[in-house]
């Protein structure tokens, strides 16, 4: 309930772009990692392959992201579109003032102490 009401702040802020907070994310991630396939893609996310590809095929549809061939036929890569650059670029003063404004009301400490109970369930569940 927590993730999805996290969630719903970041796509509200967002609202204005046209993006959701897990498309950003996904947009944001493929830019700094392009040319990438599929695959690393959904590591570098933490999601599944199912879910990563009903998104993507999202975003190519509205024309955000390109798909290319690799050396190996069976890989496709992603890269960012132009148009795709330019609502990141568009999209990333909304993020952070969400970012921000969340932090703001939470608060640095509990930010701090949440993110460190986080990655120590991390290490105990990996």
């Amino acid at each position: 309930m927590t993730t999805r009401l996290i969630a719903q702040f970041f796509d509200q802020r967002l609202q204005p772009t046209g993006l959701k907070n897990t498309q950003f994310t996904l947009l944001v991630v493929l830019r700094q990692h392009a040319p990438v396939s599929i695959t690393r893609l959904a590591e570098l996310l933490g999601m599944d392959r199912t879910t990563l590809t009903r998104n993507i095929r999202i975003l190519k549809k509205d024309g955000l992201i390109e798909e290319q061939s690799a050396d190996d036929a069976r890989v496709r890569l992603l890269t960012l579109s132009e148009g795709g650059e330019t609502l990141v670029t568009k999209a990333t003063p909304y993020w952070r003032q969400a970012q921000t404004e969340f932090l703001k009301r939470f608060g640095d400490d509990r930010w701090h102490a949440l993110k460190q109970e986080l990655t120590d369930i991390n290490y105990v569940v990996s």
